[in-house]
């Protein structure tokens, strides 16, 4: 239900951010296609644990001249959805999560050159920047419907200066003990 409250108030989103923020209300990620040298990638944003995944089995190069490029190589083969249309480039092949993970990064690191794989990345990173300006736009209407007090200049602890006149009527009505 609340979702639907946010949604019928799209028009308080900035246009830029209307359906990212669709897309993380509805879906929790964001996608986007990427084409790149006559192919079609789909990707979206990973969930922690697939950034974990990816953490691990690009952990090998830790502490190498590899260890930037493993990492954007782990965080693309787990960000992709799609490519050319298939959604099963690389099949799960038993319900280990990090052997599929690993089944992924070595996709991508066998497969395609570095700059196919810095381009995709590219992309994703600036899918993240969607998520984290839509999320901040979200934190933003939803700060922005709470009710709020703020305390005037001429506020004042004194009970007369603090209380509607309505109040103090009712509270001079009161008959004291």
């Amino acid at each position: 239900m609340e979702e639907n409250r946010i949604l019928e108030e799209e028009d308080r989103f900035p246009d830029e951010v209307v359906e990212d923020v669709d897309g993380l209300l509805w879906l929790g990620y964001l996608e986007d296609v990427v084409d790149f040298c006559g192919h079609e990638f789909v990707i979206r944003t990973l969930r922690l644990e697939e950034e974990m995944l990816a953490a691990l089995v690009s952990k090998e190069y830790i502490e190498t001249l590899g260890q930037a490029k493993a990492w954007i190589a782990a965080q693309v083969g787990m960000a992709l959805v799609s490519i050319d249309g298939n959604e099963n480039f690389c099949p799960q092949a038993n319900p280990n999560k990090k052997d599929y993970a690993r089944a992924r990064f070595q996709y991508v690191s066998r497969n395609w050159f570095e700059p196919t794989v810095n381009y995709i990345y590219a992309r994703y990173a600036d899918l993240i920047e969607r998520q984290v300006n839509a999320l901040e736009e979200m934190e933003n209407l939803s700060q922005g419907s709470q009710d709020t007090f703020m305390a005037s200049p001429e506020f004042s602890t004194d009970r007369a200066d603090s209380l509607p006149p309505e109040i103090m009527e009712f509270l001079d009505e009161v008959p004291e003990d």
